[in-house]
């Protein structure tokens, strides 16, 4: 075997591979936000509320389809969205047509008289079409 390194370049390597292995093990800095991302708004969100029969049938995760007018309305599973609300995914489809998609979420709020309550609410859609959705 042909030794590259003499004996005297050998403590010049050492020491940056000790640095580079006492980098790896040290704990990151820790840190904070002076102000939070996400408040915990109990007012009743802007967004439009979804009509009582549906939102009972939103929050049965058994109901997999429900109509409304001219759509045939396909439910996704309930899942949690990032901010902790129960939503579904809905597909709306009508005979003529590509078909709609919204989300829906259930959003606790407090009402007129400082009770809690909760209610399905459309979420506003990322991309704003001329076709959107409303119930």
């Amino acid at each position: 075997m042909i030794n590259f390194l003499s004996s005297g370049h050998r403590k010049y390597l050492l020491l940056p591979m000790v640095l580079v292995l006492s980098a790896c093990t040290s704990k990151p800095r820790e840190v904070y936000a002076s102000i939070p991302l996400v408040t915990n708004n109990e007012a009743k969100p802007s967004t439009k509320e979804i009509p009582e029969p549906f939102s009972t049938k939103l929050s049965n995760p058994s109901i997999t389809q429900l109509t409304h007018g001219k759509y045939a309305v396909k439910l996704s599973p309930l899942y949690i969205s990032a901010l902790g609300y129960p939503c579904r995914k809905l597909i709306f489809s009508e005979q003529t047509g590509e078909p709609k998609r919204r989300v829906a979420c259930e959003i606790s709020y407090k009402d007129s008289a400082n009770k809690l309550v909760k209610s399905w609410f459309l979420e506003n859609a990322i991309i704003e079409s001329s076709n959107n959705i409303d119930l």
